[in-house]
């Protein structure tokens, strides 16, 4: 009886299959990452945005005044915050708080909305994540800052 050293087609198919589903689970864990990071790079910008805010705070005793919903990184006046309140890059500032409003991924269509209470003493900062972050509570989608906490549901 003589026998063949070798694979045999089945088993050559397999093993590409194999190959093809290992590569594949990769590219939806890097892309799942890739995501995670930008939500991780949102979060780290809010603390930044809320440093600013209390440093203002601090100097003025309110949080800074807006009319309205204020969407930060706006071209039309919201571009970083000063001692004086939110101002565009071209304008001058007697003290730099936050300079610019970070915004890593503003060219994504990344957004923050601010809105100051009526008493000055409280804000809403409005932010959108990609994906959840159970152990925040936070879900995908629409979440708002608060002076006080980080809730998941939009602030307007």
């Amino acid at each position: 009886m003589s026998m063949k050293n070798g694979f045999t087609k089945i088993e050559v198919l397999i093993f590409i299959l194999l190959i093809v589903m290992v590569v594949a689970m990769d590219i939806v864990v890097i892309w799942y990452l890739s995501l995670k990071n930008k939500d991780i790079q949102v979060l780290s910008e809010i603390d930044q945005i809320k440093s600013g805010l209390e440093v203002y705070l601090l100097k003025n005793n309110f949080y800074p005044a807006t009319s309205s919903i204020v969407n930060l990184n706006d071209p039309y006046g919201t571009e970083k915050l000063c001692g004086e309140g939110f101002k565009k890059l071209a304008d001058n500032c007697v003290q730099n708080i936050l300079n610019p409003i970070p915004n890593q991924y503003l060219s994504e269509g990344n957004s923050y909305r601010y809105k100051r209470s009526d008493d000055g003493q409280n804000y809403q900062l409005e932010f959108n994540l990609i994906t959840n972050f159970k152990n925040l509570s936070l879900t995908k989608g629409k979440n708002c800052a608060t002076n006080i906490q980080i809730i998941s549901q939009p602030c307007f």
